[in-house]
């Protein structure tokens, strides 16, 4: 799918980069610039920046920058195409394509079957749900969870017949090919290689949608006590379990307009949950939370409740988690249901209400932790000397010194220790943990960094911010006195854009080849402190600048090689020589 120039264009000039970005970042106004926390790094503090007049975004913490087709394919870890048809459905821009080599057309063709043949095979579980004989039975489960015919309806349960080549003969009449019906994962091959059969038999069926409501995969519970109990769809080209939680599609606005959001374990617990007016809502698939899922919910919600039941698997569970969200620097509460009870149960037997309460005193982190450190280990003094041990990794991740301070005051005084004795622990544990920062940290600066890239990183700056000065960059030919030859070859792409568009620094990051030039566009482009009265002049001393230091620097060397020629000095020739050599290469890796 080549997608011709004018289309991207009209995609560029349509799309409105912070109502994309809103859609999964939370962005606040702050002057002429929109902020919010980077969904590509972990941050505590917004360094991700977004420009609506500009239309481009850019991270002050990580460097991601670009425009709405780079950030769109980035956030979806998807393809230039796959991002420009998902900006142009959005806003109604048709496009016509145009050829594209085999393997990348087969690529695409392989996503896009693989979402039509989900759809379908959803249709076909839900069918079978509502309409079969089998499906009695599953009907009567559902009835019994307190599963509604509108949670039914909405999230398009299913069920998989008892059959073993029930799905295998939908794909034959549909004339799905091979390829796709086996990447699917909804069928296996036979060990004898003689057929194929049905992955999911006899269980109820989740659709599993992503962001963008389409059916990436499936999960399936059996209705008794076979083994395994749950069953997902193997990953696939559509199908990444870290980047997915289920019900996140329709939990999304209710997150943001809650402003935190409660993760559960399974199916059953999210959809309890939401059927009882619990809307801000996700579970995590039963597989391990990974740092995409929280910046993903990141981008919803600015405090997440993290809902386990109170045996010891919920506990290992909680503790395991933990991690993962402290390091995102995210405010995290845990919530452990009474004895008894796992999210879905306890909606059902207490409501709304008594869940609300429940979760208005879930437990920071840290006091969860100790509570879990002392019901361990008690509070003998040989207990606590084992709660300090187990609590200090936890406290060291805290990279916020207010807060961690604060804890260790309260960990102090729930263990009768000397404060500073606490303090002293985390504090080894802190320098242990952060060896390697501490080492790189420590290195000096690139002693070779040419002192005139500032110079010119703030010319290529005035020439995305200002293009009134490029036919004065034109008619001093300064990119010739440039040492970095990235930057001679960003400005010369800048230069062949005409000023006098609308959108300049848009049609100067389409004209980038890298994702990596065009988020240096974009930090050269966010960078306009200087004021519009000053412009010119200021342009015209960095211009005169860059000039007569390349000129004298270059007259220089050569006179000094001139002078060793003369004086018969070879060593002193060959070093300067060298010199000159480097100088080259340097420019030529800048």
């Amino acid at each position: 799918m080549y997608i011709p120039e004018e289309k991207i264009s009209d995609i560029l000039n349509t799309a409105d980069i912070v109502d994309v970005i809103s859609e999964s970042v939370i962005l606040k106004k702050s002057g002429r610039n929109f902020f919010g926390l980077c969904p590509f790094h972990s941050e505590k503090t917004p360094s991700f920046s977004v420009n609506p007049s500009k239309q481009i975004f850019y991270c002050f913490g990580c460097s991601a920058g670009g425009n709405v087709l780079s950030y769109t394919m980035k956030y979806h870890g998807i393809t230039f195409p796959e991002a420009a048809k998902m900006l142009a459905h959005k806003y109604q821009i048709t496009i016509e394509t145009k050829a594209i080599s085999p393997g990348k057309r087969n690529q695409l063709n392989l996503k896009e079957g693989l979402l039509r043949l989900n759809k379908t095979i959803m249709g076909v579980y839900f069918d079978g749900l509502k309409n079969s004989k089998q499906g009695e039975k599953a009907r009567q489960y559902l009835q019994r969870r307190g599963i509604s015919d509108e949670i039914i309806q909405t999230f398009k349960l299913g069920f998989s017949q008892d059959s073993w080549d029930a799905i295998v003969t939908v794909l034959k009449r549909q004339k799905i090919s091979r390829k796709v019906a086996v990447q699917s994962g909804l069928i296996l091959e036979r060990k004898s290689n003689n057929g194929y059969y049905d992955r999911f038999r006899n269980r109820i069926m989740f659709p599993i949608f992503d962001v963008n409501m389409q059916v990436a995969g499936f999960g399936g519970r059996v209705m008794d006590d076979a083994m395994p109990k749950y069953m997902n769809s193997p990953e696939t080209p559509v199908y990444t379990k870290s980047r997915i939680l289920y019900g996140l599609h329709a939990a999304k606005q209710f997150c943001r307009q809650e402003g935190f959001v409660y993760i559960v374990e399974g199916y059953f617990d999210f959809l309890s949950l939401y059927q009882h007016g619990i809307k801000n809502t996700v579970a995590s698939l039963g597989t391990a939370l990974t740092s995409d899922h929280v910046r993903m919910l990141k981008g919803y919600a600015s405090r997440m409740v993290l809902v386990f039941d109170s045996d010891a698997a919920g506990i290992n569970a909680a503790k395991r988690s933990i991690e993962i969200f402290m390091k995102e620097g995210v405010d995290t509460r845990i919530l452990v249901l009474p004895e008894g009870n796992d999210p879905d149960s306890y909606m059902v037997k207490h409501g709304q209400d008594a869940f609300n309460d429940l979760a208005s005193r879930a437990r920071t982190v840290m006091q969860f932790l100790l509570q879990v450190a002392i019901d361990t280990h008690g509070l003998s003094v040989e207990g606590r000397i084992r709660i300090l041990e187990e609590m200090k990794p936890h406290l060291s991740l805290i990279r916020d010194s207010a807060l961690r301070s604060l804890y260790v005051k309260e960990l102090a005084e729930t263990l009768n220790i000397d404060e500073k004795a606490v303090l002293e622990k985390v504090r080894e544990q802190y320098l242990k943990q952060d060896t390697r920062t501490a080492g790189l940290m420590n290195e000096k600066p690139d002693q070779a960094k040419l002192a005139s890239d500032r110079r010119e990183e703030q010319l290529i700056s005035m020439m995305l911010n200002y293009p009134e000065i490029l036919d004065e960059i034109k008619r001093r030919d300064v990119l010739a006195y440039f040492y970095s030859e990235k930057l001679k070859r960003i400005g010369k792409k800048i230069i062949s854009v005409d000023p006098d568009t609308t959108a300049f620094i848009t049609n100067v990051m389409a004209k980038m080849d890298t994702n990596e030039d065009q988020a240096l566009i974009a930090s050269y482009a966010m960078n306009d402190i200087v004021s519009e009265q000053d412009m010119h002049q200021t342009a015209l001393v960095i211009i005169n600048r860059i000039i007569r230091v390349r000129t004298k620097q270059e007259n220089t060397l050569t006179t000094k090689i001139i002078s060793a020629e003369k004086g018969c000095d070879a060593e002193l020739m060959e070093l300067l020589k060298q010199k000159q050599a480097e100088i080259q290469q340097l420019q030529n890796r800048l």
